[in-house]
């Protein structure tokens, strides 16, 4: 597996970030993340994955408003998170911050996919966006962080330790 560094600490850069762990020729699974801004950089991502990718793109908006067409290969689903739709408010910006219901839609993904069985030789490409969320680029930052330690064999840390 090979790694590259897609985290630039530019934030307008995210329409090309991409952390990959795979031998480009072999992609079984593939995970994205990001934002409206976004969709653009990941219809361009779509068109170069082979079409046997199978894996989930999770888009977080503030509304069903701003749900376009994506058309990934057949076997990745996208899934819209509207922030409006899942807490309600009467003032744009009062419900979940921008870039909170994203990182638990892919955290809760990563648990599932990857935690459960980090050894299953599973080989993965992930696109990073949402970067101008200060929220998504922690969440990204620890991601990367976690990934790496999980494909170099490093055992985590003891809570607390």
């Amino acid at each position: 597996m090979s790694a590259r560094n897609p985290f630039p600490d530019d934030p307008q850069e995210s329409m090309s970030q991409e952390l990959v762990f795979l031998d480009p020729e072999h992609l079984d699974c593939v995970l994205a993340g990001g934002d409206a801004a976004d969709l653009p950089g990941l219809r361009l991502w779509c068109a170069t994955l082979p079409p046997e990718s199978y894996g989930r793109i999770f888009i977080e908006v503030f509304s069903p408003i701003q749900i376009e067409p994506l058309n990934p290969p057949p076997g990745i689903g996208v899934t819209w998170i509207c922030r409006e739709q899942l807490r309600p408010s009467p003032r744009p910006g009062i419900g979940i911050p921008r870039g909170q219901a994203l990182a638990d839609a892919v955290d809760a993904w990563l648990d599932e996919w990857l935690r459960a069985d980090p050894a299953s030789g599973r080989h993965f490409t992930v696109w990073t966006g949402a970067r101008t969320s200060s929220i998504m680029h922690s969440f990204w930052r620890r991601i990367e962080s976690e990934l790496t330690r999980i494909w170099s064999g490093e055992r985590t840390p003891p809570a607390g330790a």
